[in-house]
């Protein structure tokens, strides 16, 4: 590589519980590299990780086309909320009935444009808990149900989950998107992530949304 004031150092982990933090920085302006944290620890450990869940309210039946303005199911970012929502996995569970067999999980993001004149609200049992049992922060994100999109046509709308397994019973009939990093969205503030299930008719089965992710002040380009 011929001649350079690069000096390349290694060191045994040391954790540091308190006191002076030294930061190292790369020649390219970045920190250098946590090699022992696993990809969310940070998240995790700060209070910033949730789990989202509306699988205790009434489920909503699967639709047999793609839909326009009718969202079965919106995750909602608050206006007034001063953080951003990145979704690592989204899912829909089977909650009552039995599920023909095939189907796919759509999903449309709303933006600040496409969001309900009604203000959405909370469907009953929908909640979100902390993935880190002792952290104290709470989250703002809802789940609504049987929401009003404004300006949205059927081509906003896109499969992102199958159905795993075909056509079985309650609490094991599933739709799941990707895990990190695969599986990413982001709902800013007065933004939401509409959701829908498309499948055959079955025996009077109904679907109800879950999630995972994360939440952080966004600088949002």
């Amino acid at each position: 590589m011929g001649s350079s004031n690069v000096q390349i150092q290694a060191g045994r982990f040391s954790q540091k519980l308190a006191g002076i933090v030294g930061l190292v920085i790369t020649q390219l302006g970045s920190f250098r590299v946590a090699q022992l944290e696993g990809e969310g620890d940070e998240a995790l450990r700060a209070g910033n990780a949730f789990l989202y869940s509306a699988t205790g309210s009434t489920g909503q039946a699967p639709v047999q086309a793609i839909p326009t303005t009718t969202a079965q199911w919106l995750i909602y970012n608050p206006t007034a909320n001063t953080v951003a929502c990145m979704l690592d996995k989204i899912g829909m569970l089977l909650v009552s009935g039995t599920a023909g067999a095939g189907g796919a999980m759509f999903a449309c993001p709303v933006t600040a444009a496409n969001v309900p004149a009604t203000t959405p609200t909370a469907v009953a049992s929908s909640v979100s808990r902390n993935r880190s049992p002792i952290s104290a922060a709470t989250s703002q994100i809802i789940i609504a149900t049987n929401q009003t999109l404004q300006g949205i046509v059927a081509s906003d709308w896109f499969p992102i989950a199958e159905m795993n397994p075909l056509g079985t019973v309650a609490a094991q009939t599933f739709f799941e998107t990707a895990e990190v990093p695969r599986g990413k969205f982001l709902i800013d503030p007065g933004t939401g992530l509409a959701l829908c299930v498309i499948s055959p008719s079955g025996t009077s089965p109904t679907f109800a949304p879950y999630a995972v992710g994360r939440e952080y002040t966004q600088d949002v380009q």
